[in-house]
């Protein structure tokens, strides 16, 4: 009898601003930025499940990067003011290139801004707060379709046998892509009592298509106003799905964006044009199958995680080259900023990129302690992976999950970079020589994630 019992499951949702200010210092390339405007503005996200007094929280931020401690500050913070158990709160960052800083920026050192941060706390703790009190009873319902021809293979072998990351359009050196993207875009849909309905969005490329010195959401904040303006009384949350080897470049076509008239480099509209296609390509196919979604089964609520080791990317050997590396690096960075040209970077078998993570882990431990972490609802499960995985790591848990529903989330509870499979480690390039963990990684990720998702069934 207790099989058959209904089990009520109320949903809420929740939502702030969190655009910073004007001359706030942006992060996501290898270069400094200060925003000169707003293209659209950055939000915080909430959907609260509770079912028989236990309840999750999933949070979705407008954000690059955050590290784990701050990440774990706010579902602390979060927790404590909703009244549950912070391990049962999941942050998703959608990697907007064009967002603030979080913490200092690994392209000039800048700091992040306190203020900011002092803010984002509030903000997220208020997000939390609407969540928990617009809790209505709800069902959920879940489809599968594609988004296709807006990710590709970033990683592509050259004819002379090197690696190379974002080649230049129909760059007649390409020899073939390493891999493939992963065009699966999932949706569950949250149909809520006496409120908006609640559309849950995943997809996973990289958020970088905008660029420049404007605030944008990209293309998740895209299709999230694009869907609430198509569906009447609705609210959009987008997560981002394994995307460490993808973006919206395609190099073996002669072009790699959308623009409209005007050039993009001097016009923020037209530097956005191609982000807000991606959303409505996006969006189009969500509409296609949002009415045919089909009923889950409700259930109780749970959570877990699971904390692994994942091996460190030390290497010492070649620490006084990545030194001179860096040091010709400053000397050009502080030439340009004084006004002068931008000198190359040559006479070294080491790209700045990677003399950076050479540098910056020379002290590293053997190993670090890495955690996955899931939120079961029901016959569905929210499975998050801190860090940048490769499409192929998150087509490899999909395959052996024990769960048919699931969304698998990247950039969740912790930025910690690239994380690469050990084909790739073999191949080269610019996401494996700066990832702070080596080859082997993806086999104790995916072995972590599948583990913890028994434990849940």
């Amino acid at each position: 009898m207790d099989q058959e019992k209904t089990i009520l499951l109320r949903c809420g949702f929740g939502r702030q601003d969190i655009t910073p200010p004007l001359g706030s210092p942006l992060v996501g390339y290898y270069k400094p930025r200060r925003a000169k405007g707003v293209i659209s503005p950055l939000m915080i996200r909430a959907a609260m499940f509770e079912a028989e007094g236990e309840k999750a929280l999933l949070l979705t931020m407008d954000l690059c990067l955050m590290t784990k401690e701050l990440c774990t500050e706010i579902r602390t913070l979060v927790a404590e003011n909703v009244g549950m158990n912070p391990d049962a709160i999941l942050i998703n960052l959608s990697h907007t290139h064009t967002g603030p800083l979080t913490n200092k920026d690994f392209a000039s050192d800048t700091p992040a801004d306190p203020n900011y941060i002092a803010m984002l706390k509030l903000r997220a703790v208020a997000a939390g707060l609407e969540a928990n009190s617009t809790l209505v009873p709800a069902e959920i319902f879940y489809a599968k379709t594609e988004a296709k021809g807006i990710s590709f293979i970033r990683r592509y072998r050259m004819k002379d046998g090197s690696t190379k990351t974002n080649p230049r359009a129909m760059d007649p050196n390409i020899d073939h892509p390493l891999g493939e993207p992963n065009e699966e875009l999932r949706l569950l849909k949250i149909v809520r009592e006496g409120a908006e309905d609640l559309y849950l969005v995943h997809f996973g490329t990289h958020a970088d298509t905008v660029g420049g010195e404007h605030i944008c959401a990209d293309y998740p904040g895209f299709v999230c106003s694009i869907l609430e303006s198509a569906i009447p009384e609705s609210r959009c949350m987008f997560l981002l799905g394994p995307q460490g080897d993808v973006n919206h470049l395609n190099p073996l076509a002669p072009s790699s964006g959308i623009v409209g008239k005007g050039k993009a480099e001097e016009d923020p509209i037209q530097r956005a044009a191609h982000a807000r296609y991606m959303g409505r390509v996006i969006a189009e196919q969500i509409l296609s199958v949002c009415d045919r979604a089909r009923a889950l089964p409700l259930g109780a609520v749970r959570f877990g995680a699971l904390e692994l080791a994942l091996p460190s990317n030390r290497e010492c050997s070649r620490l006084d080259v990545a030194l001179k590396v860096q040091e010709a690096y400053l000397a050009s960075y502080n030439e340009q900023k004084a006004g002068g040209s931008k000198q190359k970077i040559s006479g070294f078998n080491m790209s700045v990129p990677e003399a950076r993570r050479i540098i910056r882990m020379k002290d590293a431990p053997e190993s670090f302690p890495y955690s996955v972490y899931a939120l079961r609802i029901g016959d569905f499960v929210f499975a998050g992976l801190p860090g940048e995985p490769f499409t192929e790591i998150g087509r490899r848990i999909y395959r052996e999950s024990p769960f048919d529903t699931m969304m698998l989330c990247a950039q969740t509870n912790a930025a910690c970079g690239y994380i690469g499979t050990e084909k790739a480690y073999d191949e080269g390039g610019y996401e494996t020589v700066t990832s702070s963990y080596k080859k082997g990684v993806d086999n104790v990720l995916v072995d972590g994630m599948l583990s913890l998702l028994e434990r849940l069934k």
